[in-house]
C-alpha cells in the first residue's frame, strides 16, 4: 500500500513557537511557495509529514508542520486547551514565521482546529482543507451513530484499560485498529510513519486521552461552528472511512454548497498517512485551482493507485 520513502529520521524543527508559560510547540517548515499548516490528528504527530513531503515536491508549497500541545515526547501539556484554544496555538506559529495569511489542512481531529480558525479568524485563512473530520454533531444515521459507539464505548475504553495495565504497545495498537478502518493497521501505519513514529506515539498517546478526548467530546456538544459560505473548503477522505464520516461530508455540501468533495479510494480514515502521493495530488489539484480562479464546486474520485 505504501512504501518506505517515508521511513526518514525527522531533523531538528526549523523553529520552536512558546504558547503557554509551560509550552513550546516544534515547528517544521518545509519547501517554498503559498503557506499550507498542517495540523496532525490524535497520537501520531508525524502522521502528516509524508504528506509534507509529497506536497513540497512541486516546489509551490511551504508547509508548516508542528506537533500540538503535549505531542513530540513533551508529556502531558503545562496548560491544556480545548479546540478553540488550539485555534491560538496555530495563530501564534503564523505570527512567530511572519505569515499573514495560509491555507490550513487538518486530518480529523486536526480538522476541528482547522474549521474553527477559518470561523474565528478568516482573515488568516486562505482555504481550509478538511482530512476527514467527525462531525458528531450532524450524525443521524443509526449507522453512523453504531460506528461513533463501537469507538466511544467499546474501542477507547480498551484503549485506556490496556494503557492502565501497563501494556502500552497493545494501547497504541488497538487505536490504530479502532480508528483507521484498515486490517494489519499496526504494520501499514508503522512502515509508513517517520522512524521512531511507534515510540513517539506510545510517549503521546496520553495526550490523547487525558487531553484531546474530552476537549473533542466538549466540543461536539456544541452546535457546529461552520466558516463563512465564501471561505474555500475542499473535503478530501476515503471511499471507505464509514457512514459517519460520509454523513459530515453531506452535511458540509448541504450547509456550504461550495464545498469541494475529493475521495482517495478504498483506503480508510489512515488515508494521508497511507496514500500520501493520492492525497497530495489532490491537495495541489484543488490549490492550484484555487490560485487561478478556476475552482467549481463539485465532487471528485481519484482513481486507484496500484
Amino acid at each position: 500500500m505504501t512504501g518506505t520513502a517515508a521511513r526518514r529520521l525527522m531533523p531538528d524543527p526549523t523553529t520552536r513557537v512558546r504558547v503557554s508559560g509551560g509550552d513550546e510547540l516544534d515547528v517544521w517548515v518545509i519547501g517554498k511557495g503559498t503557506p499550507v499548516v498542517l495540523v496532525h490528528g490524535a497520537v501520531m504527530r508525524d502522521f502528516l509529514v509524508p504528506l509534507a513531503d509529497r506536497l513540497t515536491s512541486w516546489g509551490d508549497h511551504q508547509v508548516i508542520h508542528y506537533g500540538r500541545r503535549g505531542y513530540g515526547g513533551r508529556g502531558l501539556p503545562a496548560e491544556a486547551t480545548d479546540i478553540p484554544g488550539q485555534v491560538v496555538d496555530v495563530l501564534a506559529i503564523l505570527e512567530a514565521l511572519g505569515i499573514e495569511k495560509a491555507h490550513v489542512a487538518g486530518h480529523s481531529f486536526g480538522g476541528y482546529i482547522a474549521m474553527e480558525l477559518a470561523a474565528r479568524a478568516p482573515d488568516r485563512v486562505l482555504s481550509a482543507l478538511l482530512l476527514e473530520p467527525l462531525l458528531g454533531q450532524v450524525v443521524r444515521s443509526a449507522e453512523g451513530q453504531e460506528e461513533m459507539r463501537a469507538v466511544a464505548e467499546v474501542a477507547m475504553p480498551a484503549v485506556i484499560e490496556q494503557l492502565g495495565n501497563g501494556d502500552g504497545h497493545g494501547a497504541v495498537s488497538a487505536f490504530y485498529d479502532a480508528t483507521s478502518g484498515v486490517e494489519n493497521a499496526r504494520e501499514l501505519v508503522e512502515r509508513s510513519l517517520p522512524r521512531g513514529g511507534r515510540e513517539l506515539a506510545l510517549r503521546d498517546i496520553a495526550t490523547f486521552l487525558q487531553v484531546d478526548w474530552p476537549a473533542m467530546g466538549a466540543w461536539m456538544a456544541e452546535p457546529l461552528r461552520l466558516p463563512d459560505a465564501a471561505m474555500p473548503i475542499v473535503w478530501v477522505g476515503s471511499a471507505d472511512s464509514g457512514a459517519a464520516f460520509a454523513e459530515s461530508r453531506a452535511y458540509l455540501e448541504e450547509q456550504l454548497p461550495g464545498t469541494t468533495a475529493c475521495t482517495v479510494a478504498d483506503v480508510g480514515h489512515y488515508f494521508p498517512l497511507l496514500k500520501p502521493a493520492e492525497t497530495a495530488g489532490a491537495v495541489h489539484e484543488w490549490l492550484t485551482k484555487l490560485r487561478l480562479g478556476r475552482l467549481d464546486g463539485g465532487r471528485r474520485t481519484l482513481a486507484r493507485s496500484t
